[in-house]
């Protein structure tokens, strides 16, 4: 007998490619690659216009809907708040509960008392990194945590890129704000800029309040692009800087760009760190320069040739060759 499973995105999440975010993008991935894709119903508010409807009203609409439907299990994703809605209308239905970010940021969650709510009344729950997953169980006592697992972002790698073929390329993808350290990065254009300007600065993002604004266009800001289109650019560029200062909860920047031959320079910082097995960590938030070579002969790749300073800066990168800087097949 086939499972009947419901996805419930957050609210204002949408599998629409031009509107998708890390969580939507989780969710399309790994539905693609499960066995159980037929029998997956995911549930979002992208045909919903009304300005009033909320998160609250968001869950009861879909509790509304589907009370009479017998659903094997729900997944919920970023938002444990829901969880409440939904063991009240489906008392005898499995539900899984994924963590995208800090929990204790996240309405439900922040206290040890809503967190132990949410371990006895869930039949998993799952982190997308080691960071988020300690996190959730911080100042808890004597908690059992065999019932949840950590499944990071994943994206499939694309083989035969050439590394001749790429530009000079360096990325930013992310929100145009400080968190995410938009302004180090504009920065770090500028001062690269005057010493090499065959190198081309790009950020792919957004920012509703944008504050940051590139010095001297040193910056091409390209907007916000479909992930398809993200993803061909990192194919096409040689370097992606995921430099955030706020405690990012996974790398996908790391992951995306690794995966299409494209080396990812990543701070030291939350889960980002996480990704420091298939990226090159600085040390430092500051804007720095340092010359960076690609192996030629892709014996290693990407590969920091030299990471010498300019103009005797002091070098902020990890003095060490990454080994194994793609993801596995």
């Amino acid at each position: 007998m086939s499972k009947k499973i419901f996805i419930i995105l957050p609210y204002k999440e949408s599998l629409n490619p031009k509107s998708s975010g890390a969580v939507s993008l989780y969710v399309k991935d790994t539905v693609k690659h499960s066995k159980y894709k037929k029998n997956i119903k995911i549930i979002s508010s992208k045909k919903n216009k009304i300005k009033i409807f909320r998160n609250r009203n968001y869950i009861l609409d879909f509790c509304f809907k589907y009370k009479k439907t017998k659903i094997d299990i729900i997944e919920i994703h970023n938002r444990p708040e829901y969880l409440f809605y939904i063991n009240k209308y489906f008392p005898n239905t499995k539900v899984i509960l994924f963590f995208h970010n800090d929990p204790l940021t996240l309405k439900s969650s922040k206290t040890s008392e809503e967190r132990e709510y949410l371990i006895n009344n869930t039949s998993k729950l799952i982190f997308i990194s080691t960071w988020v997953q300690k996190r959730f169980y911080s100042k808890l006592k004597n908690v059992d945590i065999s019932n949840s697992e950590i499944i990071p972002h994943g994206v499939q790698k694309k083989v035969g890129i050439k590394l001749k073929n790429k530009k000079k390329n360096i990325l930013f993808v992310g929100k145009l704000n400080k968190s995410k350290g938009y302004d180090i990065f504009c920065k770090a254009a500028a001062m690269f800029k005057k010493f090499d300007p065959s190198w081309n600065f790009l950020s792919i993002g957004n920012e509703i309040r944008k504050e940051i604004f590139p010095i001297n266009n040193s910056v091409k800001e390209l907007g916000f692009l479909e992930n398809n289109k993200v993803l061909k650019y990192f194919e096409n560029s040689e370097i992606a800087i995921g430099n955030s200062v706020w405690d990012e909860p996974l790398g996908r920047i790391a992951i995306e760009a690794s995966s299409r031959k494209c080396l990812p320079i990543i701070s030291n910082v939350a889960g980002l760190s996480e990704s420091k097995k298939i990226s090159y960590v600085l040390k430092s938030t500051k804007p720095i320069l340092c010359d960076v070579k690609i192996d030629p002969d892709q014996k290693v790749i990407p590969k920091i040739d030299s990471g010498q300073p300019i103009h005797n800066m002091s070098p902020r990168l990890e003095a060490e060759i990454i080994e194994k800087i793609m993801i596995n097949d």
